[in-house]
């Protein structure tokens, strides 16, 4: 499974129902993966508010990226 089918997936779970995800094209939107220290595609990162609490690159297990999701919870 790919990222964003991944994400979309467990943002249906009800325990992310307020949170939320944005995919940002690293291609096209530098800026912002300077600002946040993303230096490969295919990064999440989650933050808690401001506050990062986790990265991952190239994850696409569906359990690994829930645990990292469930630490901004």
């Amino acid at each position: 499974m790919q990222q964003v089918p991944l994400l979309q997936s467990l943002m249906k779970e009800k325990k992310f129902e307020n949170s939320a995800a944005f995919v940002v094209d690293y291609d096209t939107q530098r800026d912002f993966a300077k600002a946040h220290g993303v230096r490969f595609q295919s990064t999440i990162v989650v933050f808690k508010g401001a506050q990062e609490k986790g990265r991952s690159t190239g994850d696409v297990d569906i359990a690994s990226v829930r645990s990292l999701m469930e630490r901004a919870l």
